[in-house]
């Protein structure tokens, strides 16, 4: 009803996102249980954990909203998608779980386009992974609920399919490629974070125990496949849209790989996701505040003969380039940033896997630790062009003004201190991780 007015549509929203973390958070920490026409509800520990975790990233989205006014469906839609993704974990059978999630994904598709009229392929493409994905849970439920002592190795399979379909795993990383640049920095964190979050969570809850050996060296073969198309995008990568979705393709192909761990990689798939949804927010606060309008672009080749030159740009906005340097390197997984701990886990997760011989030969670890160098000398070269000298531009003038340098000063000191905690964000994880013993 107020979507008209984008900045009082932000507040609404925020008023409403933190009523709803204030309700969960007041609701006993016991299991809880609803029984609605046959089917069950049920509110683990671990379930509200996460969906707190959920409600203060949308009320974090929303205040940038305010700041950065969104179309009048963004928050709308969102505020609409949480319900069915709550539900799609909390359902019991896990059948009509699936329902809700792609009920939940069609509606974060509605988030994406917005208001606007072209560019419609982020959020096509999202409805259309959602639609495609949805067979899969579908039959894992259904085996699920009919066969499962028998079935256990099929289920499986449908739900990785599934999984990987979602993930942006090849050759389904379309839309996640299409989204980095078509849709707003805001929707990179609502769907490729917390979206993410929720999927990667039904994933686990449904894989019934150990994957098989065939099951997993085709989920590593995949993986291997999407590394190298990353590869291809980093040292190709003339735009910063074109850099940011090979760095995102690293990181999916991370928790990925972790798929095939349902006992011990759902912690570290957490990880991964927190410190992701983080490291977007701050790639999205600097891409928002970057001095150039338009596209960020990472050589002169790619520049418009209109536009003003980004060479130099980052010595206009020190303190706005440091902020997404820091962003990159965390969503890179590089050492003395948050992304860190949760990328190690994983490479030592691949380590084991290749001496026990279930990996695609002994080379996956090495060549994820190819791909986060390569993105690693893109960033590089990246920051050199930004901060290269020009004397047509009046580098000595700055454009931040105080209040901003301040508040991202204040947002590095953050990072810089969960870099150096990194038990905080894993030891969160690991609380989360629980339920799925239960």
């Amino acid at each position: 009803m107020v979507s008209r007015w984008r900045r009082l549509t932000a507040v609404a929203g925020m008023v409403t996102a933190a009523t709803l973390w204030l309700l969960l958070r007041a609701a006993p920490e016991a299991q809880q249980s609803l029984h609605v026409l046959g089917r069950s509800l049920i509110l683990t520990e671990s379930v509200r954990g996460l969906f707190l975790f959920v409600y203060a990233g949308v009320g974090l989205l929303f205040m940038l909203a305010f700041v950065f006014p969104q179309g009048g469906k963004f928050i709308p839609a969102t505020l609409a998608a949480l319900s069915p993704l709550l539900a799609a974990l909390m359902i019991r059978p896990s059948l009509l779980g699936a329902i809700c999630l792609a009920a939940g994904l069609v509606l974060l598709a509605v988030a994406v386009q917005d208001d606007r009229a072209g560019d419609v392929q982020a959020g096509l493409r999202l409805l259309v992974m959602a639609a495609l994905a949805l067979p899969f849970f579908l039959t894992a439920g259904w085996l699920a609920d009919t066969q499962a002592a028998a079935a256990a190795a099929m289920i499986s399979r449908c739900v990785l399919l599934g999984g990987l379909i979602l993930l942006a795993a090849f050759p389904f990383h379309v839309w996640a490629t299409t989204l980095t640049r078509e849709a707003s920095p805001l929707a990179w964190a609502l769907v490729l974070g917390l979206g993410q979050l929720v999927i990667v969570t039904f994933v686990f809850s449904l894989l019934p125990g150990p994957v098989d050996v065939q099951t997993t060296r085709l989920v590593h073969l995949v993986g291997a496949v999407t590394l190298l198309l990353a590869v291809l995008l980093l040292v190709t990568a003339v735009t910063f849209n074109r850099l940011l979705a090979g760095l995102l393709l690293v990181d999916m192909t991370s928790v990925v790989l972790l798929l095939v761990f349902p006992e011990v990689g759902w912690g570290t798939a957490v990880t991964l996701l927190i410190t992701r949804f983080g490291s977007l927010l701050l790639i999205g606060l600097a891409v928002l505040w970057w001095p150039q309008p338009g596209g960020i672009v990472l050589a002169a080749t790619a520049e418009a003969d209109e536009a003003r030159p980004q060479r130099g740009a980052g010595r206009r906005a020190p303190w706005t380039l440091a902020a997404l340097l820091l962003g990159c390197f965390s969503l890179l997984g590089m050492p003395l940033t948050p992304g860190f701990g949760g990328r190690w886990l994983g490479v030592q997760l691949l380590v084991r896997a290749s001496e026990e011989g279930t990996a695609v030969g002994g080379w996956l670890p090495f060549l994820l630790l190819a791909a986060l160098g390569v993105g690693g000398a893109a960033l590089w070269r990246a920051a050199h062009y930004w901060l290269a000298v020009d004397e047509g531009l009046a580098a000595s003038q700055p454009v931040e003004p105080r209040w901003r340098q301040g508040l991202l000063a204040l947002c590095l000191l953050v990072v810089l201190g969960l870099a150096l905690q990194p038990q905080l964000i894993m030891g969160y994880a690991a609380s989360l991780a629980g339920w799925l013993g239960q």
